[in-house]
This record gives structure tokens, sequence and C-alpha cells, in this order.
């Protein structure tokens, strides 16, 4: 099961928390003007900016933001603002202790330093720190000032002194730190192999008690399809669905789209080659499986009875494929394939042959006819059947009648694979087809020859060093040694593991051509390779 999430497209309606301020009793002292108010407070980011349901937290995430106030009033000669408060968390107080005796103390903050109070808008009071979805409530608020501007700075009471009692302003209200109402849902398959979804909402913020209710749209018909909070919902099929959640806390309402793509079906790539007439060569390669959960299975069903549990399958006669794929955890997708008649492919392979030489495997393949503009690309896979990779084309005879014979021969072959697979891809008019897949065998490299240099001649610089030795475990530091022509000279030390190619050039750059000697010293022995560079 493949879900992911993609933001569609967000509505907002923004909301501000207001609260009247009543006269409150603090420390036994009165506020009876309360001629500057505290009218709401809010939680945002640490860079002063609010909340949008754009940001990706999650319940329970660690939020560093900020606490900020707003203030209203008829006062205008404010300054040196002492602020005392209580924050509850979940209904929990938050000890303030700055004396470290274990007696609470209010929390404390002097605003406006220096400075005349600032009304009608939102200002800082302080960092905070909380987790996504924490009730934040403000509580036993008692604030004092001063009408000269030059007193001094934030003057500190202790309790039970006594307080100002005309320009100060204390209230009872309970205040919530707003956060905007944000919807948001968490998705997951009921099952695996399934398009039944269990959805939650993660909703949060909005206007205290967060009575929330919900209207979710799956389908993208705008008619809503549950109201309930966490609803299940059965998809027809795999797909992309734009979900719509709305959610109204009773005083504003906000709406999110999210496209969420159920998949529980896997990508199954496959390259087909056709067959020719009156003959059984069609191939069908697997190229990839995604999705689902590997290792997975194949199961092949065809004409005349085919049935194979190989991944790739081959010598096929036309007509329709059934291929099944089965993940790890038992899921099943199956899909068909038509494998066709190209007539234009005739054009029979006659032989293909592979001859070793030494150091070098020869290919020899033999056309009864070919069609103008034909390319062979020679493919070529180390130790298995699978891993092919093209190592050189060679372009057709350009004649339409009669035999034509080609041939190539691989030097550039490591002695470390014993076994080595060769296939010919044939490309013409659209249309391409495969030789038979050829496998020769070669003596492995001699234990005692550690050192192997390929291709060599080469063109280019282009020569891999492999050092295989059974006997050595770990890595070695060997010191190289490369001497050309003229004054060409060049030493490096570098460390390699056994099974390990590297290329001349990534240590000693571009190489000069003609003939050059490298000394190879590792410790055990002292190797000397001659190497030809013709180009």
């Amino acid at each position: 099961m493949k879900l992911i999430l993609n933001v569609k497209r967000i509505f907002v309606i923004a909301f501000f928390l207001g609260a009247m301020a009543n006269s409150y009793s603090l420390f036994g002292q009165n506020c009876p003007q309360n001629n500057i108010a505290l009218t709401g407070f809010q939680l945002r980011n640490q860079d002063g900016e609010i909340f949008s349901t754009t940001d990706d937290y999650n319940l329970g995430d660690l939020v560093t933001g900020e606490l900020w106030v707003y203030f209203g009033g008829s006062s205008t000669n404010g300054y040196n603002m002492g602020f005392y408060f209580d924050i509850t968390v979940n209904d929990i107080l938050k000890f303030n202790d700055p004396n470290g005796d274990g007696v609470h103390e209010r929390q404390f903050n002097c605003l406006f330093p220096g400075s005349a109070i600032v009304k009608d808008q939102w200002v800082r009071i302080r960092d905070f720190t909380w987790n996504w979805g924490d009730v934040i409530e403000i509580s036993n608020i008692y604030a004092y000032w001063d009408t000269n501007s030059g007193a001094p700075t934030c003057q500190i009471f202790a309790d039970g002194e006594k307080l100002p009692n005309s320009q100060c302003y204390n209230n009872p209200t309970i205040f919530t730190a707003a956060v905007p109402l944000f919807p948001k849902f968490d998705f997951e398959s009921n099952g695996v192999c399934s398009t039944t979804i269990q959805f939650t909402s993660q909703t949060i913020g909005g206007i205290p008690p967060f009575n929330y209710t919900f209207s979710w749209d799956f389908n993208n018909d705008g008619v809503f399809d549950s109201t309930t909070e966490n609803p299940v919902y059965n998809f027809p099929s795999s797909g992309t669905y734009p979900i719509t959640l709305r959610v109204n806390d009773g005083t504003s309402i906000t709406t999110i789209v999210k496209d969420i793509f159920i998949d529980p079906n896997f990508g199954i790539q496959v390259d087909i080659f056709p067959t020719k007439n009156n003959d059984e060569s069609g191939i069908i390669y697997v190229q990839s499986v995604t999705g689902g959960t590997p290792p997975y299975s194949f199961f092949w069903t065809g004409p005349n009875g085919f049935t194979s549990t190989d991944e790739d399958i081959f010598n096929l006669a036309d007509g329709l494929y059934h291929l099944t794929v089965t993940d790890a955890n038992g899921c099943q997708q199956t899909e068909q394939y038509f494998m066709d008649i190209a007539s234009v492919l005739n054009l029979s392979w006659k032989s293909f042959e592979l001859i070793s030489r030494g150091d070098h495997v020869k290919l020899t393949w033999e056309m009864t006819s070919e069609a103008v503009g034909v390319e062979y690309q020679i493919h070529r896979s180390l130790g298995n059947i699978t891993d092919f990779e093209t190592i050189a084309s060679v372009r057709g005879l350009k004649t339409i009648s009669g035999t034509s014979n080609y041939e190539f021969e691989d030097s550039s072959i490591p002695r470390t694979h014993q076994r080595v697979y060769y296939r010919i891809l044939r490309r013409m008019q659209g249309f391409s087809d495969y030789s038979q897949v050829k496998m020769i065998e070669r003596p492995l490299l001699d234990k005692r020859d550690s050192w192997l240099i390929y291709p060599n001649p080469t063109s280019g610089g282009h020569f891999n060093l492999n050092f295989s030795d059974l006997a050595t475990t770990g890595e070695v530091t060997v010191t190289l040694d490369i001497f050309g022509t003229g004054n060409f000279f060049k030493k490096e030390s570098i460390p390699i593991k056994s099974g390990q190619t590297v290329d001349l050039r990534d240590i000693f750059g571009t190489l000069p051509k003609g003939i050059m000697i490298l000394r190879i010293q590792d410790g055990k022995e002292v190797k000397v390779i001659k190497l030809i560079n013709e180009n």
C-alpha cells in the first residue's frame, strides 16, 4: 500500500479570541479603573509569525515559539508595564520557582521598558515552548504601569506588598492562548492490499471549548460523506482522490483539501520483443516492479498451455500472456500482455557463436537477409544471466538480400568472472528483437596472479586494474609507479580491497599514447605489467 499526501489548497478563516475585562482582586489589591485592558493571547512561531494550516506539525510535536498579547483601553500615558500571570498547560499549572525555594510565584515579564504601552496591536511577551495540540491557558492576571516616562523600569513587588491601585489592571478571566483552527488528518490502509482507509482527525486550535464538527468529502462530488471525527471509507479502486475536510469550531470554519494516492497495486514495467512468423522467438523482460513489499514471485500463463515461474520468459509464440506478481505479504496483481507477430523480423538469425581467445571473446553472427538501417547492440553480463549492459554497437551492412556476416571481439573482460553471457539486440525500422543468449566459461584467475589489467591493449588510456587475492581480507595499500615514453612518470599509493577494480585514469589522469610500464608493489610482491595505449 503506497500512500502519498499532497496539500492541494487551504482556506483559512481567521479568528480573534477576545475576553472582557472585569474587576479582580490580586494580592488584596483592586484596580477600579482598568483604563488599559487585555483582550487576548496568541501562540506564534519562533519568528513571531501566526501559524498557517500549511505548517507541517503533528500532534505531540515539540514547538519552540512565542507568546503574544493584545492590549486596548483608554489610557494614553502608560509606561514600563509589570505583567504578572499564571500559565496552565492541559489544566496543569506551569510551576514558576525563580528562587529555587519551592514556593510558587506568578510568571512575570517587564513589558515596554522605558517606552509607552503599545495598544491595539499584538505584542510579544516571551519565548514559549509547548507540544503541538496542548491547550495553553493564561489566568490570575495583574498588570501595573507608570504614568511618568522617566520612571524606573518595571519595579517588582513581593507577594503581600502594597501594589499600585490606580494605574493597574486585573482580570479573573481565564484566557486561552490561541492558534488558528487547524483541520488536519492522517490516514492508513485498513489491512494489507486494501483500499479501505481509516482517517484520523488531528485538528487543533480555534475557539474554546473546541467543540468541533466535521464534514468529509471523499469522492470530490461536493457532497459530504461523513460527519464523524475518525471515519472509515472504502474507495472503489486505487488512484488519486482529493479529500475535503471542513471543520467548524462554532465560531469559524476552515476547509482543507488534500490529494491522497491509494495504490495497493504494483507498478510493473516490461519490455516485449515480438516473435517472428512461424517461429517461437518472442521475449518478455520484466524491467522493474515497484510498490508492495519485496521479494516478489512471478507466475506466467500463455497460449498452448504455457506456464512459467521465471521473471523473464523466452521463446514465446504469438498470443496473450498473463503475469501474476505476488509480494512478500501475499498481495497480488495480474496484468496481461499481447505478443504480436512482426513480419519485418522474418529476417533470420542464421547463427550466433562465441569463440574464446585467451583473454578475449570473439562473437560471430550470420543473417540470411537484413533490412536497410539495421543496428546491432552487443550486450554482456558477467556472472549471471540478468545484468546485461551494452558494450558496443555495430552498424548493419545495408544489404537486403543474401547472407550478412558480422564479428566483434570483446577484449575488456575481467578474468575475475568464470561465466560470461552475451546477447545481441537488433534494431531496425522501429522494431527490436534479441538473439539467443550465449554463455562462455573461462578459467578463473590464478590465485598467484592477483593483479589484472584489462583491456590491454586499449584506446583512450582506459585501463582497469583489478585486485583479486582470496587470501587477503580487508584493505591493503599498494604503490603504483607508471613509466611512459619521454619523461612521463607518476607515482601514487592507493587503498584497495580484494575484488575491487579501479580505473587508472582516476589515479593518474590522462595517459600518453604508446607503451607504458606499470609497477605494482603490494607488500608481498612486485609485479610489472606492460601497457599499450593505442590512441
